[in-house]
């Protein structure tokens, strides 16, 4: 291995193929997607589950539960900056989404148990949780692949395919589960919702844990971050970052995290421009237009994040949901999008022939 500054650059393995891509991709894959129902299920009934447990389902509940909502996703995306930093400088990427899944799945049986203090609690848990877990495991689908490897951006392709798959049964599957199989009445199908998305984090911590020998070298620390007393510091400050988390949620709330983040955000395109400008005219420019597409990502995250708040109230109170005496499920509206991705994956080879065809 070869050192560049702090980050060591190791040789990508020849790995064995599989449906024509590494092997270890489709183990990430699942990993992914048990993640992803995990994150799904909370996302489309958190909001309804606090407005039925705290307010007994008055709509007055709905401001708390959208700023809880809104407070939750917001976190959830910054967190990941510190993920993968911990992962780059202190413990690696393998060890780093162990961590991140054993304290996200923690979190989501916490937020099962019906109490306030549980439910921010719990959040905290899976927003810390999946800081860690999510920057890093979409970081080494990369490091898979050699440089020019034709085959990377078809790997993420099917690793975004694991991540709308998960998404996609995450509603539909909880929601049968809650009101079928277990056949709880009310607010207390939620609880079951979170402990059927607790079941899924544990499979893709499993999933992980006994995968993680397919990938040889990529993702295990380098020799100056070997020492597990790394993981024990790492493992200190998550439990020191939970109540920081709790108490941003409880105490600060929606419009100071908004102002905090803003901050953040800035601070980390200001790190980006000085970076670039040490470097060169051409990178001042990527760097610029790289910005660009941030506050349009940024805006449009910010529209799409309402799926689990607005779009779950309209759906509950305004759409005409009885289909010939059958009741469309709230959740599996949250299906819609997934649906369409994964439709159009599977659609776009037959489209590209055909216009070849046409040509």
């Amino acid at each position: 291995m070869s050192q560049t500054g702090t980050v060591d650059v190791v040789p990508t393995p020849d790995f064995p193929p599989l449906l024509g891509h590494p092997r270890p991709l489709w183990m990430l894959f699942m990993t992914e997607f048990w993640e992803r129902f995990a994150f799904y299920s909370v996302s489309w009934a958190l909001a309804l589950y606090i407005v039925a447990e705290f307010y007994h389902g008055d709509s007055s509940g709905q401001a708390w539960a959208s700023a809880i909502f809104g407070s939750y996703t917001a976190l959830i995306y910054g967190t990941g900056i510190f993920g993968g930093w911990v992962a780059d400088k202190l413990i690696g990427y393998q060890r780093t989404i162990l961590l991140g899944a054993a304290v996200m799945a923690a979190g989501l049986f916490v937020l099962a148990l019906p109490d306030r203090v549980m439910l921010l609690l719990g959040l905290a848990l899976v927003i810390v949780g999946d800081g860690l877990f999510k920057p890093n495991i979409s970081s080494m689908v990369g490091q898979l692949y050699a440089p020019g490897d034709s085959r990377r951006d078809r790997g993420f392709t099917l690793f975004y395919m694991g991540i709308n798959a998960g998404a996609l049964i995450a509603p539909v599957l909880t929601s049968i589960l809650a009101n079928k199989v277990f056949g709880t009445p009310g607010h207390h199908s939620y609880n079951v919702v979170f402990a059927a998305s607790g079941v899924g984090m544990l499979i893709s911590l499993v999933w992980f844990w006994f995968g993680r020998r397919q990938l040889g070298p990529v993702g295990r620390p380098s020799p100056e971050m070997a020492n597990p007393m790394r993981v024990v510091y790492v493992a200190i400050g998550v439990l020191v970052a939970i109540p920081l988390v709790y108490l941003l949620m409880d105490r600060a709330g929606a419009v100071v995290l908004q102002w905090l983040l803003t901050a953040l955000f800035l601070g980390v395109g200001v790190m980006l421009v000085i970076e670039a400008i040490r470097t060169g005219r051409v990178q001042i420019q990527r760097v610029i237009a790289m910005l660009i597409i941030f506050t349009f990502n940024v805006l449009f995250w910010m529209f799409f994040e309402q799926a689990g708040s607005s779009f779950n109230f309209l759906a509950q109170h305004i759409v005409d949901r009885d289909l010939g005496g059958w009741m469309f499920p709230i959740g599996w509206f949250q299906s819609v999008n997934p649906v369409a991705i994964v439709l159009l994956f599977l659609i776009a080879p037959l489209i590209n022939k055909l216009m070849h065809g046409v040509r």
